[in-house]
């Protein structure tokens, strides 16, 4: 399977004009020597082996660390640069048939899709049976090129990695996009659109110790001016529902929209490969912004091989040029390992509460707008305090409010009371009375595998077989009954 470039007018005049240092060596020396006290027939001699030499063919071999679809899109682009548009060739079978063309269909940041060559590539330009093989290593992270072409071409092949580089470095089809990794290998370009229209309330103190996070991604050449390194670590904590990934993602927006990458993680085990990964693309703009939730699930316990190797490549030479930002969430503080925590790889900890009497009135007055139709009628002061004292996170608030609203469509009236705030807080507070009834009723392997996985860690729990077994002989119940 291979494709063949197609040449533009003039692609012997494009090759004559790349100019690389060993070439010039070479020309160089061979001024040197026919300048010298030769014959003219040593002379001829001479430039005919020249001539012979390079024309032989010779081996080369590349490898780029990128992405897989990046690093084929740049590489396609560097080589369309001299010889014009790619068209793709069939080979001929013997029985007549030709064989699917091979191309890697990659989608760019606009959404658009395109296909580039990948496999084998026939670059007849540069001599006869020259030829180009493109594959990725998905264990190193790293496109691998290798062909053969006559010795003359060989410092082209150097000039097209070297332009290949030069595009992943500085315009990567991930610069300033919003990035989801799953898989390692193939990260997915997320859509934010939808973010804007939540409703993220903070505190005043919540947001005063946000501004070392906001500053570097808002004013990165300020912080640059300042002796203000911009690579920073940042961990948001609090209880389910306080909005933490809800402000990760709409930091999100405001990074991609001031020249940074966002990289949602869901995996954290991954986090020290992806940090490493983060090389790639940190040319690209200001820097990356790497977003981990739950990270308490690779930090509690002992200080194991893969928290080991979290913790060097947070300190170590993997990042320490990088402009990379870390922000990690975590509704289980007091199971992270302490060491995790130290300064240099933790710049801040941020809590995230619950809606206090401050916040819950701009949460209510931002929930219920005049654009939208609603009028706010009484004092609302005690309902505020109210719902500071009933401990309700934004999550659920934006619940409760939603409920209230359903309720007035119901009723035909616009016009929102002390009452309808309170009454649909009451019948939350209710709900949540008869969940925690419902946790008391939980069965002695239920407490005892809830228990191991706090410690452990859900990945670590399913690793002691024998306990698991001895569970279900004991207490007669299913596997299924208490795994996630």
């Amino acid at each position: 399977m291979a494709t063949q470039t197609s040449p533009n007018k003039g692609v012997s005049s494009v090759i004559r004009q790349k100019a690389h240092s060993f070439e010039e060596e070479q020309k160089a020396r061979i001024i040197s020597v026919c300048s010298g006290k030769m014959k003219y027939a040593d002379v001829l001699n001479f430039i005919e082996n020249e001539i012979e030499q390079s024309k032989k063919m010779s081996n080369f071999r590349y490898t780029i660390k990128c992405w897989k679809s990046d690093g084929a899109y740049q590489l396609n682009k560097a080589i369309t640069e001299v010889f014009g548009v790619a068209r793709a060739k069939q080979d001929s079978q013997p029985s007549g048939g030709e064989t699917p063309i091979e191309t890697l269909d990659i989608i760019l940041a606009d959404g658009t899709r395109t296909k580039v060559p990948y496999g084998t590539i026939d670059m007849s330009d540069l001599g006869e049976g020259s030829s180009i093989s493109i594959a990725y290593d998905s264990d190193k992270h790293r496109l691998e090129v290798k062909g053969k072409c006559q010795y003359k071409f060989q410092s082209l092949m150097d000039d097209i990695i070297a332009r290949t580089k030069e595009l992943l470095a500085t315009e990567s089809i991930y610069k300033n996009q919003i990035l989801e990794i799953t898989d390692i290998n193939e990260p997915k370009i997320m859509n934010l659109d939808g973010i804007d229209k939540q409703l993220m309330v903070l505190s005043q103190k919540t947001e005063f110790e946000l501004q070392p996070l906001r500053s570097r991604i808002f004013y990165p050449e300020k912080c640059i001016q300042k002796g203000i390194p911009l690579k920073y670590g940042c961990l948001l904590e609090g209880k389910y529902g306080t909005g933490k990934t809800l402000y990760a993602f709409k930091l999100a927006k405001d990074a991609v929209a001031h020249n940074w990458a966002f990289i949602y993680l869901k995996n954290p085990e991954i986090l020290a490969e992806v940090l490493r990964m983060c090389q790639v693309i940190d040319r690209s703009g200001y820097g990356v912004v790497v977003f981990v939730e739950d990270i308490d699930q690779v930090t509690r316990g002992n200080r194991d091989a893969k928290l080991q190797d979290i913790l060097n490549t947070l300190d170590g030479g993997d990042t320490k040029d990088l402009n990379v930002i870390t922000l990690f969430t975590t509704n289980h503080i007091e199971l992270i390992e302490p060491t995790f925590l130290r300064g240099k790889r933790i710049g801040s900890v941020i809590t995230m509460d619950c809606l206090d009497a401050e916040t819950a009135e701009k949460f209510i007055k931002a929930s219920f707008t005049e654009q939208e139709g609603y009028i706010l009628d009484g004092d609302f002061t005690d309902v505020y305090k109210y719902i500071e004292g009933a401990g309700i996170a934004p999550a659920f608030m934006a619940e409760i409010v939603e409920s209230a609203k359903s309720k007035l469509i119901f009723m035909d009236d616009n016009k929102v009371t002390p009452f309808h705030i309170k009454a649909s807080v009451e019948s939350y507070q209710r709900q949540v009375a008869l969940a925690q009834k419902k946790d008391v009723t939980e069965t002695p392997p239920e407490k005892l595998v809830k228990a191991l996985r706090e410690v452990l860690g859900t990945s670590e729990l399913n690793k002691l077989e024998p306990i698991l077994q001895i569970i279900e002989e004991h207490w007669d119940v299913e596997r299924d009954d208490y795994k996630d």
